[in-house]
């Protein structure tokens, strides 16, 4: 088990850092020296007993022990760096391989991932498996070497008590692998109950607002309490489920011993045995039976650790989108979609979509909520792989440009604004980490965000919290547009950057994506059909289909889907709300 552990270590890491084997070689020998004492006290134990033991032999076998000690700790001090600096390096690379995979993974399939269970993947269960390389794989190596080499001692010192010795170890095996067996679907279900929770929990904290608001404290509590509970009782089942099969093991171990003592009297009373042997392999099976007991508790780690990789393989398993064997680079930035379809778990979601995004002018994407308007942008910008037709850029497929050189090609605004944990320059720099503090400044600027910048405690150094819970919607989506002016793509995507800010951030929002959007292709979702009525052309989307698409004016007379949503919309412009009992006029 411990070698197809370290196996899928491999893989997942992607390498094979030398230190980690050089480690658990002087493993190896650290349980060596550890079980070299006890033949050295057995050769002064059969001098006494033989009467020709001597000062100078007691002498001897003394610093012969303080030489084992010594070698030992020299083992250990060379050892375990060795072992800890190969482990850390390879769960180091690991973490890279599952961020840099997640990150080439479609948008789907994180749609169809529980939170709770991908982040339990991506913390516990690498901790799991860094713990297990890092702390406990040079400690197991270790320790099953050394019961190793006392059997073969003991196996040369009387073979007959050697065999009466191990008599019962297959059998304390198969109690072992029942204990295995018995933990194997209580541990299924503690995996599944701790997703769970921190699903709930996640859930929990991040809805506390809405859950008081609505005065639902007290049941979203209760949902929560009961996920707990039920993740409190499947780790009682790892730990009780088995316990009978490992209460059997540990007494198999035992009554191996009672038969030693038992076989060494005979054969002791009968005369075919030397005392000193017997109180030899009375003195060391204590110590090897207690190691192999061990032994057999660290297994159940191990069973977890192989589950937590397994979990994570599954990660890496998954079909990142097909990258080109040679990417070609587009020479121009219009865009041209031709029979566009995509759906979501079978539901259709764009159904023949046909249209050309001319460079360097607006095109507006329109439509009622649900007729797929944020899947054609996202596919647009590759998060997602075309399942039917093409997308083309400058002539060219997205799929033969690849994605890394894509997204140099291609900022974002989306309306959910992420800032990440730093200061605001590290957020800035985002799509451009090579930029300069003068270059991300003057974005700001361009983008009105400079201002409310410097009037924070450390200007563009201050630290953000995760989201920038601190900032505004307005200041978040400010800096959104700062840093896609930074990058300076030439395709901007737009997905109704001013519907979640306030009337009095929109105006400068809207000055700062007329900045951005001077001299590039933009595509842009609104919901708000008047901040796009100058749009070079709007697409009008209705059930997954392209339905009408033209400027302002023309749509207006066809009289079809945007002349209703036009109408609807200015009607609502002159929607009140009444007082309480008031009837209207």
């Amino acid at each position: 088990m411990i070698g197809e552990l370290v196996q899928a270590g491999f893989r997942l890491s992607g390498q094979r850092d030398p230190r980690l084997v050089r480690g658990l070689v002087w493993s190896v020998a650290e349980g060596l020296l550890a079980a070299a004492p006890y033949p050295l006290l057995y050769v002064l134990l059969h001098a006494v007993f033989g009467g020709w033991a001597t000062p100078g032999m007691a002498l001897a076998t003394g610093l012969g022990l303080a030489a084992c000690v010594a070698l030992r700790i020299v083992a250990a001090r060379v050892g375990m760096p060795l072992v800890f600096g190969g482990a850390y390096a390879m769960m180091g690379q690991a973490r890279l391989r599952v961020a840099d995979h997640l990150r080439r993974l479609p948008m789907g399939w994180f749609a169809g991932q529980r939170s709770g269970d991908l982040g339990a993947r991506l913390t516990s269960d690498l901790e799991l498996v860094e713990n297990l390389w890092s702390h406990f794989l040079g400690v197991f190596v270790s320790g099953l070497a050394m019961p190793a080499f006392l059997t073969l001692f003991l196996l040369w010192l009387d073979w007959r008590l050697a065999l009466v010795m191990l008599a019962g170890i297959p059998l304390a095996l198969l109690a072992l692998a029942w204990t295995q067996r018995a933990a194997a679907r209580p541990g299924e279900r503690l995996v599944q109950a701790g997703a769970a929770a921190q699903s709930a929990l996640l859930e929990y904290v991040q809805g506390i607002g809405v859950i008081r608001g609505f005065g639902r404290f007290g049941e979203a509590f209760r949902r929560l309490e009961a996920t707990l509970d039920a993740q409190h009782a499947a780790m009682l089942a790892v730990e009780l489920k088995p316990a009978p099969w490992l209460v059997a093991y540990g007494l198999v171990l035992e009554a191996g011993y009672v038969s030693l003592v038992l076989a060494g009297g005979w054969w002791l009373a009968a005369g075919t045995l030397a005392p000193e042997v017997l109180v030899a392999f009375l003195v060391l099976a204590l110590p090897l039976y207690r190691q192999l007991f061990e032994v057999g508790l660290s297994t159940m780690l191990l069973r977890f650790a192989r589950r937590a990789l397994v979990r994570i393989e599954q990660i890496l398993a998954e079909p990142a989108l097909p990258e080109p064997a040679h990417p070609r680079l587009p020479q121009a930035h219009g865009l041209v979609i031709e029979n566009l379809c995509f759906a979501h778990d079978g539901v259709p979601v764009l159904d023949g979509v046909c249209c050309e995004i001319p460079a360097c002018g607006l095109t507006a994407v329109v439509g009622p909520s649900g007729a797929g308007k944020s899947t054609l942008v996202h596919l647009m910008a590759r998060l997602w792989e075309v399942q039917g037709g093409s997308i083309r850029l400058g002539g060219v497929d997205l799929r033969d440009i690849g994605t890394d050189a894509l997204h140099r090609q291609v900022a974002m605004v989306f309306q959910d604004v992420l800032l990440f944990s730093g200061t605001v320059l590290d957020n800035l720099r985002i799509g451009r980490p090579d930029a300069s503090r003068e270059q991300a400044i003057d974005a700001a600027r361009r983008a009105q965000a400079h201002g409310f910048i410097t009037a924070l405690p450390q200007g563009y150094d201050t630290v953000l919290d995760e989201g920038g819970s601190s900032l505004s919607g307005g200041e978040r989506q400010r800096i959104s547009i700062a840093r896609a002016l930074l990058k300076n793509a030439p395709v901007l995507l737009l997905d109704e950057a001013t519907a979640s800010v306030d009337p009095s951030a929109e105006a400068e929002i809207q000055q700062a994506i007329t900045a951005l959007a001077r001299g590039r292709t933009v595509v842009a979702i609104a919901h708000r059909l008047a901040s796009v009525r100058h749009a070079d052309q709007i697409l009008v989307l209705d059930q997954g289909r392209l339905v009408e698409q033209g400027r302002h004016a023309e749509l207006l007379r066809l009289g079809g889907v945007y002349a209703r949503l036009w109408a609807a919309q200015q009607q609502a412009r002159d929607w009140q709300l009444a007082a309480p009992g008031h009837k209207g006029d």
